[in-house]
C-alpha cells in the first residue's frame, strides 16, 4: 500500500504537469456522531472526540480516554497509533496514550523546571516531542522523559497559526506561507502561499485547504496539484495515504484520488 502510494503521487504529479484533470472520488460515508472528527490511522481506525471525552474506534469495540480537569482538547498527534500525543492547550498539559488509550506519560509544563508555555505539540523519534515555545517563539524538540530540550530553532518573527510535524521534519503555517524545520531546529524552506485555511501532511506530502480548493504538494510548491473542493461544508479534514477524509454534518466522508480519463 505504501508503495502504490508513492507511485501514485508521482504519477499525479507528472498528470499536473501534464495538465491531465484529477479530481476527488467519493468512495465511502459514515455516520459519525462527533464534536471534533481526529483522524484515522494507517490501520484504519478511527478517532474523535465527544464532550471533550476522546474515541478510538476499532473494529467493533470502542475504546475512550477523558480527564475533565485538562479542559479542552486542542490536538491530537497520530503519527504513531502506539503513541498517540493529546495536547490541552488550557492545562498546558500534553499525554501520551497507548493503543487501548491508557495513558502512558502526562507532561505538565507548568511543573517542570524550564517552565515554558506551549502553543502547539506533536511526535517526533524516540522520546522526543516537537513543541512550539510561545514565551520564546521557537520551535523546540523536547525529551519528554529527561524533560529538557534537546535542540531548538531561532526565535521565529512571524505568526504561527498551525503546527504539523512528522518524526524528522515540521511545517509551521504562518499568515501569507509555510516555514519547514528538521530536528536540529534548522530552517531548511519557507515559501509563500497566499490563502491557507489549514493543512494537513503525510509523510512529506503536504495538503493544503483554501476557500475553494484542496490543493497537494511535495518538495516543490510549483508542481502543486490542484482538486476542486466537494461541494459539502467542512472544516475538518484528514490526508492519510491515497485517502483524504472529509467530516460535515455528522458523517465522515471517504475520498479518493480519480484520474480523469480524456
Amino acid at each position: 500500500m505504501k508503495r502504490f502510494s508513492f507511485f501514485l503521487f508521482l504519477n499525479l504529479f507528472a498528470l499536473a504537469l501534464s495538465a491531465q484533470p484529477v479530481s476527488l472520488k467519493m468512495v465511502d460515508r459514515l455516520p459519525v456522531d462527533a464534536d471534533q472528527f481526529w483522524g484515522v490511522d494507517t490501520y484504519q481506525r478511527l478517532y474523535f472526540s465527544k464532550n471533550n471525552v476522546f474515541y478510538k474506534t476499532e473494529n467493533q469495540k470502542q475504546f475512550q480516554f477523558q480527564d475533565l480537569q485538562l479542559g479542552e482538547l486542542e490536538s491530537v498527534d497520530l503519527l504513531n497509533p502506539l503513541k498517540i500525543l493529546l495536547f490541552y492547550k488550557e492545562a498546558n498539559t500534553l499525554v501520551i496514550l497507548d493503543n487501548r488509550l491508557n495513558e502512558v506519560e502526562r507532561i505538565n509544563f507548568n511543573f517542570i523546571s524550564d517552565f515554558k508555555t506551549v502553543d502547539f505539540a506533536g511526535i517526533s523519534k524516540d522520546n522526543l516531542l516537537w513543541i512550539f515555545n510561545a514565551d520564546l517563539q521557537q520551535l523546540e524538540l523536547f525529551d519528554y522523559q529527561e524533560l529538557r530540550t534537546r535542540s531548538s530553532s531561532l526565535p521565529i518573527n512571524k505568526e504561527v497559526l498551525e503546527m504539523k510535524s512528522n518524526y524528522n521534519f515540521s511545517w509551521l503555517l504562518h499568515p501569507n506561507g509555510f516555514s519547514k524545520l528538521n530536528i536540529n531546529g534548522s530552517l531548511i524552506d519557507q515559501f509563500n502561499y497566499e490563502n491557507a485555511v489549514s493543512f494537513n501532511i503525510f509523510k512529506n506530502q503536504v495538503m493544503v485547504q483554501t476557500e475553494i480548493h484542496l490543493e497537494i504538494f511535495g518538495k516543490d510548491t510549483d508542481d502543486k496539484i490542484i482538486f476542486k473542493k466537494p461541494e459539502i461544508t467542512f472544516n475538518q479534514f484528514y490526508f492519510n495515504d491515497e485517502n483524504i477524509y472529509i467530516y460535515s454534518d455528522k458523517v465522515l466522508y471517504t475520498y479518493r484520488i480519480n484520474i480523469v480519463n480524456n
